[in-house]
């Protein structure tokens, strides 16, 4: 759900930018330039990034830690130990396709005591889960696996 709102609120972003690019003056332009790249960036080149990084990465859960790593190179690029995970958030939908988080997920309005917010309030997060498995396949299948190594488990489908 975290994400359909930040892709609602991408988009929203975006028509505000395209809405300032068109009515700014000449000398308030490139301001605008620079809020439509962002309002680009947030709506589309951050999830076409995403894409190639899940295209490139595979996940391995060992009996001592869970992996990140890169398919070509077989570098590791994130690693967590099971013993620092306190929980499992499972997202996932009737097919039982979605995300792992390893820890608590983060919200859309972030935490009181994160630094970005809007109006000395909180504001919106953007912030990406750090240790998560996303767009997994057969999570039903994994369940156990985590089950068996004596993880809380948490799912919720959408």
């Amino acid at each position: 759900m975290t994400e359909k709102i930040r892709t609602v609120f991408s988009f929203f972003y975006l028509g505000i930018s395209v809405i300032l690019l068109i009515n700014m003056t000449s000398f308030f332009f490139f301001f605008a330039i620079i809020f439509f790249g962002a309002g680009l960036y947030i709506a589309f080149f951050r999830w076409i990034l995403r894409y190639f990084d899940l295209k490139d990465n595979y996940y391995l859960i060992t009996n001592k830690r869970i992996i990140i790593a890169e398919k070509l190179t077989k570098e590791i690029i994130k690693e967590k130990s099971l013993s620092e995970i306190d929980q499992i958030n499972i997202e996932m939908n009737n097919n039982f396709f979605g995300n792992i988080i390893f820890g608590e997920p983060e919200t859309i309005f972030g935490k009181t005591d994160e630094p970005f917010s809007f109006f000395r309030g909180r504001g919106m997060n953007f912030d990406e889960d750090k240790y998560t498995f996303l767009s997994v396949e057969n999570i039903n299948e994994m369940i156990p696996i985590f089950e068996n190594l004596k993880l809380k488990v948490i799912k919720t489908f959408y």
